[in-house]
């Protein structure tokens, strides 16, 4: 899971849990999840206040709508103050990443993008929906909320009145020129480098250290205050875009296929990258579905689990065969037959298959409708590890045929 997507699962998460009980127990509950799984639910639609789209259910297609109050431009201040105290918030925003307290509203007074589930109402075309009771379209629409959250988080901070850059930007007003502290470290002991060099870039100036730029010598890094990087990690990290830049200006590929189509997709796959897929697709070429998937696979496995996703890297047929016999005495007696053709091995039964990357690791995928493969999590050097990962993704999908 990236770093995105790990911010963002506290968000999607209160949505569910409020969505829940905003339904009252009703049984269009899990009747909606069902629909939401058979890809019922079309295009969603935002504006102030509300949530939409067209859902198909039993030959007939109805609007569902869900509607959520806007914050006020008081609540608004409030929030945008609450999170420029909080230098972890801070950081996210300036990085483009979407802060874990905006879902907390214990953490911001209270206020948070996902509304209490007595502010949360249902309408429909439907006749249950007329009366404007949950039906089985709006529950369909609340999951499929709940699923796109974790890639387009402007689902609900639209329908609140206020777009993420709108409120960077505020944020960004309010920590200028001003130091917002110290980043704290994740649960994993990490600081990223993106949020920490944002987060540099509004304290106030320092001054500049006296560099002599008549010497060849390698520059000496002391460790700086916690939770900064360590000078290990600073000299590492200088050693490796030094060997980047020598081979880029040598000509030479480097071991990433970060291309130029890579490097759309990691834009793509950031926070507010679905809103270029128009233009992703203009000057790609590439379908939009094509598009959504190697940005799935960027996000599990980088540019290289990207271009596993268009197409599996060439690989030796003895190599393929090697993998595909790898994979199969893993398995436990009595499974079917893997077969390696095409360039992958797949278990057609089971809906997953591995595909070799250039990066030389195995990349898992499952089956999504008739013949689309989708990108899944786990892209190690093991094709039995991959497969098992494959099967664990596979387990957790509904079947979309």
């Amino acid at each position: 899971m990236t770093s995105t997507a790990q911010s963002l699962v506290p968000l999607a998460g209160a949505w569910k849990q409020t969505f829940h009980l905003a339904t009252h127990g009703s049984t269009s509950y899990t009747k909606g999840l069902n629909l939401a799984r058979n890809g019922a639910v079309a295009q969603i639609q935002t504006q102030h206040g509300t949530i939409s789209a067209p859902v198909a259910a039993k030959k007939a297609t109805h609007r569902a709508t869900i509607h959520l109050p806007e914050l006020t431009t008081d609540q608004w201040e409030k929030l945008t103050a609450r999170l420029a105290d909080d230098p972890q918030a801070v950081a996210d925003l300036l990085a483009n990443r979407i802060p874990a307290t905006i879902a907390d509203s214990g953490h911001a007074g209270g206020i948070s993008i996902v509304p209490p589930a007595d502010h949360i109402t249902f309408s429909c075309s439907c006749p249950t929906g007329r009366a404007h009771h949950v039906c089985d379209h709006s529950a369909a629409l609340g999951h499929t909320v709940a699923e796109r959250l974790a890639t387009t988080p402007s689902l609900l901070f639209g329908p609140r009145g206020m777009t993420i850059r709108a409120l960077a930007a505020r944020v960004r007003d309010l920590v200028d020129g001003a130091d917002p502290g110290h980043l704290p470290a994740d649960t994993n002991g990490t600081v990223r480098a993106a949020q920490l060099y944002s987060l540099a870039a509004h304290r106030p100036p320092q001054t500049e250290p006296d560099l002599s730029l008549d010497t060849t010598d390698p520059p000496t890094w002391t460790d700086a205050p916690h939770p900064g990087p360590r000078a290990q990690d600073l000299t590492r990290m200088t050693a490796d875009a030094s060997a980047r830049a020598r081979a880029l200006l040598a000509g030479a590929a480097t071991a990433e296929p970060h291309d130029e189509l890579a490097d759309i997709l990691r834009i793509l796959a950031s926070p507010d990258g679905p809103e270029h897929m128009a233009a992703a697709q203009h000057a790609t070429g590439v379908p939009e579905a094509t598009l959504r998937a190697m940005m799935i696979g960027y996000r599990h496995g980088g540019p290289a689990g990207a271009h596993a996703t268009l197409a599996p890297a060439p690989t030796a047929p003895d190599l393929l065969e090697q993998a595909r016999a790898t994979a199969q005495t893993s398995r436990a007696a009595g499974l079917g037959t893997l077969t390696a053709d095409s360039g992958a091995v797949t278990d057609t039964t089971a809906g997953v298959q591995i595909r070799p990357g250039p990066d030389g690791r195995w990349h898992p995928f499952t089956l999504w409708r008739a013949d689309e493969w989708r990108p899944a999590p786990g892209a190690c050097d093991d094709p039995a590890e991959a497969f098992r990962a494959a099967r664990r993704a596979r387990a957790t999908r509904p079947n979309r045929r």
